[in-house]
């Protein structure tokens, strides 16, 4: 073989080569296209709630055939900071001071009065009117109790939250008792004095005597109202809680916001995957997350002139939204909680009275301040 023959065949190979480089390059990258993008987005609500994050995707997901989103639920710790390491995505509940950290989906966690239309024609505005059409029904027969009251302290705190929150800063001890006793004397009113409240009912003795036409009003958390609106259909109604007094404001409750939180550290592809998801909840999603998760969105969508006009369930549990709600985090819900239980336990079972209960309440509010501050 000549010189220029042996330069010929070495050039020939090293084009060979590098062909075989650049389709096994071709290959590999369709192959990873191919392969897609796996993410995994925990949220922290409830475990059944999953299955109600992929259907809000699903039309997403759809039309992204190389992304796939696994759901996973991850308890928040008693601090109220979810674990989700190795998340792509939280979906978690958000302080205002931390609302640039996430993508805001819904509003969660509050009480509603929920009441039955077929007995109810307007839900009262305050209790002494509730109690008046509960008392009505029950002396008719028609009902066998006027409000299922769940006995949980979180479902109670709305009716000292001006205890334990109040909405004038440091207000006097004397105050506080005096509103703790006002709360105590109604619910008293309403367990001993009229019998229309059962005793020892938590939020699902609540919620089965509102469906089984038993009691016309429920106090209950907004998390049930997808099963109550399955039960009843039509015949839920929804409404702020009442104000305490006649023509007094309606009570504060507490409520929480959750919005999607994107892992700081991802490969790109995993990164504009992950983005990609966010820009539909912010857009899309943002639409479907009343009909589909039974929560308040927390923004309108981009084109609200092209928006559907949302339905009459939603402005109706947008109404009892409205009302003015607690400004307190998640330990500090929790520490009132822990606050009241005990001391409703004994009044529950008449061994101490509202003025007594009021007066164990307010100290325990001090302290609660003190502690706050």
């Amino acid at each position: 073989m000549t010189k220029r023959e042996r330069i010929g065949a070495a050039a020939a190979a090293v084009g060979i080569v590098s062909l075989a480089l650049s389709i096994a390059y071709v290959v590999l990258r369709r192959a990873e296209t191919d392969r897609g993008v796996d993410l995994e987005l925990a949220q922290t609500v409830s475990a059944d709630f999953g299955a109600r994050v992929e259907e809000l995707l699903r039309p997403y997901l759809e039309g992204q055939p190389g992304v796939r989103v696994r759901v996973t639920y991850r308890p928040l710790a008693e601090d109220g900071i979810a674990e989700a390491r190795g998340a792509h995505l939280v979906l978690r509940p958000f302080e205002p001071a931390g609302a640039d950290e996430v993508t805001p989906l819904f509003a969660a966690d509050y009480a509603v009065l929920a009441y039955d239309r077929s007995r109810v024609a307007e839900p009262p505005a305050s209790f002494p009117e509730l109690t008046a059409q509960a008392f009505a029904l029950k002396e008719r027969g028609e009902v066998d109790y006027g409000l299922a009251l769940p006995e949980e302290a979180y479902h109670l705190l709305p009716f000292f939250s001006d205890v334990f929150w109040p909405a004038a800063p440091a207000a006097p001890s004397g105050e506080a008792k005096a509103t703790a006793k006002e709360a105590f004397t109604l619910l008293g009113d309403l367990r001993f004095t009229h019998g229309l409240s059962p005793h020892g009912c938590a939020s699902d003795c609540a919620a089965r005597l509102l469906v089984e036409g038993q009691a016309p009003f429920a106090i209950l958390g907004e998390w049930r109202i997808p099963e109550l609106r399955r039960a009843l259909g039509e015949r839920l109604g929804v409404a702020p809680l009442p104000s305490l007094a006649r023509g007094g404001p309606p009570l504060r409750g507490m409520r929480r916001t959750y919005g999607v939180e994107r892992a700081p550290e991802l490969a790109d592809r995993e990164a504009s995957a992950a983005d990609g998801v966010i820009a539909y909840l912010r857009g899309e999603g943002q639409r479907r997350v009343f009909a589909v998760l039974g929560k308040l969105p927390l923004s309108g969508s981009p084109g609200d002139g092209a928006a559907e006009a949302p339905a009459p369930a939603q402005v109706e549990q947008e109404r009892a939204l409205r009302a003015p709600g607690v400004p307190a985090d998640r330990a500090s819900v929790r520490a009132a909680a822990a606050a009241l239980a005990p001391l409703w336990a004994q009044f529950a079972d008449g061994r101490i009275g509202a003025e007594g209960a009021a007066r164990a309440l307010a100290e325990e509010a001090l302290a609660f301040s003190n502690h706050e501050e």
